[in-house]
């Protein structure tokens, strides 16, 4: 396993890394108007991007709302501290792990609690080619190997694109379970799901909630089927059976971790807090609207609207 061309993933490393903007890291634009609310999310089409549209159509007549596109929630947690937005979707695995790395993190309130994000782990069905061990002392060339998956203990010591905020998670699973994966961490789906395709690597993980927009639209002749999740989970984490029936894919096993809408600690008397305020209120009046209406499934997974994880709540006295 460890003569999987090294200097071939620090390539694919580097060349991921082109292209990287602004101090945060965050490919982040502002499409909204000046004096709006910027909300952080994630790249068009996925989860997050879906929920603050939902969002936007219900409250967008209260609380004036604009969307910031970034790579997911761990670079939203970055567009926080940096204040390129105001408030921001992200998991509560993130925020736990990076409250004392900046005290601006640290200082994030959650304003309403959201559905999970699953760790999407997708391979090809016909498995990773790669040359073995070289032979006689180096001279020759190793012997043609493919391996299969199934599920993520499976990969071991193989090259794994990182999307989002999986990039974070991946890394988390791989030290504590000592996988040894060897990770590339790529801006899009759309170019780790490529990577994959030309056997460049042999998984690409990425999170998002269930249905996953990008994963829905694979067909089952695209050659890719998801991995399930087989190692041991504590909380915030919990492991759960979902469907994917473009791929194929029926009760497989996923990782989930809790999603929190969280803002800046704005002054509660002020103009941006008591825009957070009304816009928490708002969402937690209208949340039957969008657990029943033609709004994304994930708002079902809400079940309180109070219910925080343990992360200090907006609006809450004395919590900060």
């Amino acid at each position: 396993m460890k003569s999987i061309q090294r200097t071939t993933i620090l390539t694919l490393a580097l060349a991921a890394a082109v292209g990287t903007m602004g101090a945060t890291g965050v490919y982040a634009q502002d499409t909204g108007d000046a004096g709006t609310m910027r909300i952080a999310t994630g790249k068009k089409g996925k989860g997050y991007s879906k929920l603050f549209a939902d969002i936007q159509s219900v409250c967008g007549g209260k609380v004036g709302i604009s969307e910031v596109e970034t790579e997911g929630g761990l670079h939203n947690v970055n567009a926080l501290a940096a204040n390129e937005a105001d408030l921001g979707f992200v998991q509560i695995d993130t925020l736990q792990d990076m409250k004392t790395t900046d005290d601006n993190i640290g200082a994030l309130l959650a304003v309403l609690p959201l559905n999970s994000n699953l760790l999407h782990i997708v391979a090809r069905t016909d498995g990773f080619a790669y040359e073995g061990p070289k032979k006689y002392a180096g001279m020759v060339k190793g012997d043609a190997i493919t391996v299969n998956f199934d599920k993520i203990s499976d990969l071991k010591s193989m090259p794994v694109a990182l999307v989002g905020s999986a990039q974070k998670l991946a890394r988390v699973i791989d030290r504590r379970n000592k996988l040894g994966m060897q990770a590339v961490d790529v801006e899009t789906d759309d170019q780790a799901l490529a990577m994959l395709k030309a056997g460049q690597v042999a998984a690409v993980f990425s999170t998002s909630g269930w249905p996953s927009g990008v994963i829905g639209k694979l067909k089952r002749e695209s050659n890719f089927k998801l991995l399930g999740f087989d190692l041991p989970s504590a909380a915030p984490y919990q492991v759960v059976r979902k469907n994917y029936n473009n791929l194929g894919a029926y009760n497989v096993s996923f990782l989930a971790a809790p999603n929190l809408l969280v803002s800046r600690p704005f002054k509660a008397n002020g103009v941006n807090g008591k825009a957070v305020a009304t816009l928490q209120s708002c969402i937690a009046k209208n949340i039957n609207t969008l657990q029943e209406g033609r709004y994304e499934a994930a708002w079902g997974e809400v079940k309180n609207v109070n219910d925080t994880y343990g992360w200090p709540r907006f609006g809450e006295t004395g919590k900060r």
